[in-house]
């Protein structure tokens, strides 16, 4: 049902045979085992807001931290809505609060994904975060984008543009 409606939005927004970006589509992307983290458990630290920037989203970060680790291991990656097709996020280490954003791409634009697909894609178990969509809404960066956790940083490991890791998309 929900995947019917995504699809329907997509299509409403989408021009006609346009492409849009999958999990078939971006397969090869999607490969988590290759960057094992190690498990944490314990009680989750309170988010560092140190920034104006960090403050403006305190609830988001707050709330989505409290849950606990859901990506490499010990880190939370805290996602809320930032428009129609938007996803904005940060990672926030559940050990010691520190608040991460990705510069350049701390939000994405959605509009040409779809599927079982998300603009950020991540794994408890594995240090592999993958971008799906716009940075920034910059649609001439659209594309799936491969980051490496570092443990202070995220590094990029690839980038394909969205012309290479679309499949075709025709509105009914």
């Amino acid at each position: 049902m929900v995947a019917a409606l995504v699809s329907l939005m997509i299509a409403a927004a989408a021009p006609a045979s346009d492409c849009i970006i999958t999990e078939s589509s971006a397969r090869d992307s999607l490969r988590f085992d290759g960057h094992p983290a190690r498990a944490w458990s314990g009680a989750p630290a309170k988010p560092m807001l140190d920034t104006p920037d960090k403050r403006l989203f305190r609830t988001a970060l707050r709330e989505g931290a409290a849950k606990g680790p859901n990506f490499a291991g010990h880190m939370t990656i805290v996602q809320w809505g930032c428009g129609t097709s938007c996803v904005a996020w940060a990672a926030v280490d559940a050990r010691t609060g520190r608040v991460t954003k990705l510069a350049g791409a701390d939000y994405m634009d959605t509009i040409h994904v779809g599927g079982l697909l998300h603009g950020v894609n991540f794994q408890r178990d594995s240090r592999l975060l993958v971008l799906a969509g716009a940075p920034r809404e910059d649609m001439s960066r659209e594309g799936v984008y491969r980051y490496l956790w570092t443990g202070k940083e995220f590094r990029k490991l690839d980038f394909i543009p969205r012309p290479q890791v679309c499949e075709p998309f025709d509105a009914p």
